[in-house]
Formats: C-alpha cells, sequence, structure tokens
C-alpha cells in the first residue's frame, strides 16, 4: 500500500492507499496505526479503493494532538468525516475498523448517514451499556486502560529494543512477527537519542479516557448494514452488548470468533475480508 499525506481543514492525515472499485475506509485502534492493518486490507484492492488513515495523535498524522484538547471519540469521527470528504466527497464509503476504530466509524455513521453505505466493526472498544448511560448522566468512572497507558514506556535507544520489548509480551504476545514489525513501521519516529512511540502515552492514555459514552445511541440511529465480529476471549464487547447489536435491524451478522482475542484482525484476517464483501454486497443489493 502506498503512503500519502492528505490536506484536511484540520490539518494532515497521513493514510495507506490501495486498489480501485467501492471506497472503503478502515480506522486502527487506541495506540495502533493504519500499517498494523496492511496485510489485511491489501488483498481487498482488487475490490475497494482502500484508505486507511492514522488517527490524531497516532502514526505519521499531523493534526494538533495535544492530550488535554481530546475529551471524546467525536474529535476522531469528525476527523474521519473530513478526510472522506476530501478523499470522495460524492462517494458512499464502507467504513471498517477494530476496537476503537470500529466505535469512531460508527459514530461517523450516525453523524453523517448519508456518507456510509455499511460497516464493519471488529472488537469495537466500547463501555458496557448500563456503564455508558452513567456516564451520559454524568458520572465519573476508573479506567484502568487509561491508567495503565500513561506509564507505558515511549522512547528507546534502537527499533531493535523497541522489538525487545514488546515481542512475546502483553497484548503483543500472540501477534505474529510481521504483525508486530508493521506496528513499528508505522508507530514509531525518529527521537534525540533513538526512537519514540508516534503515539505518546499520555495521548494513548487520553485516548482511552475519551472512550464515547454513546455508542448505544448511535447504534440505535443506525441505517446501514452492518457486521460485528467480537473476540472470544479478552473482547471488549460484553454479551448483552453483542446481543444488543445482533438484534438491530440492520445487522447482517454479530458473532463471536472462535479461537480469537481482541486482535482478531491479526489472528483471522480472512474472516474480516468476508465480512468487508459481505457488507458490501448487502448495502450493494439493496440501491
Amino acid at each position: 500500500m502506498e503512503r500519502i499525506s492528505i490536506t484536511t481543514p484540520a490539518g494532515p492525515v497521513s493514510a495507506l492507499q490501495k486498489g480501485t472499485g467501492q471506497r472503503l475506509h478502515f480506522a486502527h485502534a487506541t495506540g495502533m496505526n493504519a500499517a498494523l492493518y496492511a496485510d489485511l486490507l491489501a488483498p481487498l484492492a482488487s475490490e475497494f479503493a482502500i484508505s486507511a488513515s492514522d488517527a490524531r495523535g497516532h502514526g505519521f498524522t499531523g493534526l494538533p494532538n495535544d492530550p488535554a484538547a481530546l475529551t471524546s471519540w467525536d474529535q476522531f469521527a469528525d476527523d474521519l468525516l473530513r478526510l472522506l470528504d476530501v478523499i470522495d466527497a460524492g462517494a458512499p464509503w464502507l467504513l471498517a475498523g477494530h476496537s476503537m476504530g470500529a466505535a469512531v466509524s460508527l459514530l461517523a455513521a450516525a453523524a453523517r448517514p448519508d456518507r456510509v453505505a455499511g460497516l464493519v466493526l471488529i472488537d469495537p472498544a466500547m463501555l458496557p451499556f448500563d456503564v455508558a448511560a452513567m456516564v451520559r448522566a454524568g458520572a465519573a468512572i476508573p479506567n484502568p486502560m487509561a491508567d495503565q497507558a500513561a506509564r507505558r514506556r515511549g522512547a528507546f535507544a534502537s527499533r531493535a529494543e523497541a522489538h525487545a520489548a514488546y515481542h512475546g509480551r502483553g497484548v503483543f504476545k500472540t501477534w505474529p512477527d510481521a504483525a508486530l514489525a508493521a506496528y513499528l513501521d508505522g508507530g514509531l519516529v525518529a527521537a534525540a537519542d533513538g526512537v519514540a512511540l508516534a503515539c505518546a502515552p499520555a495521548y494513548e492514555a487520553a485516548t482511552f479516557r475519551a472512550v464515547s459514552p454513546r455508542i448505544e445511541p448511535a447504534l440505535a440511529g443506525l441505517n446501514c448494514p452492518f457486521i460485528l465480529l467480537a473476540g472470544e476471549q479478552d473482547s471488549t464487547v460484553r454479551d448483552a452488548e453483542l446481543a444488543a447489536f445482533a438484534a438491530h435491524p440492520a445487522c447482517l451478522e454479530a458473532r463471536r470468533l472462535a479461537g480469537t482475542s481482541h486482535f482478531l484482525p491479526l489472528e483471522q484476517p480472512d474472516a474480516v475480508r468476508a465480512a468487508v464483501r459481505a457488507v458490501n454486497s448487502a448495502w450493494a443489493a439493496a440501491r
């Protein structure tokens, strides 16, 4: 896939692009970057015009990234919608995403249903709906993911040192070597004493704290076909929320993939690609 910089009203966005056909955007998870998903997406390039962008504060995107200014994932959804309009304002887009990227894609579809043809939601990051309702009412809740991210090491003497620090550990323990290499390719930037995470720990922590409490209202207003794929273990989607998505009239499928974790796009990429094709077929048939 080719990396390009796209000028948007908010600033420059870095994205990978490849292919022709129906417009497809892929949005990455918190702390990750578009490069991690390049191998997943490349086989779709004969059917789709693919764009996979680095979100604000992640990867090589140059949008302002003050952690104190990030209060809601709505900002990421707004960034995404501006990007879609710059790339192709006239096309209906398929939106796919993993974790935060799935949630942001859903928020974008709810905000601008005229721009979105369908959704593929891959283990979307969300608060349990009962907890989210309390947050919308003003309650404050603990956020251990944010606390953990704030303590994350942000700089390394070299790429090799970063690789050694991550390989086989934490969330990276199930990752193939190629996936870790891709993450580092898109997630490290040069620093005075070596390399640093493009998504600084303070910004990753702010991203976790800004998790949207509006997934349930966004789902209620959704009117495009969608598929939700969830991990069998360590999923961000509880059974109750999975059932709520499955009951939606626009849902084509909502299920857990056996043997997968939250990082199921790396574990079962064929299932993700099949979901993209199925949503596209459903939208095309309904036109």
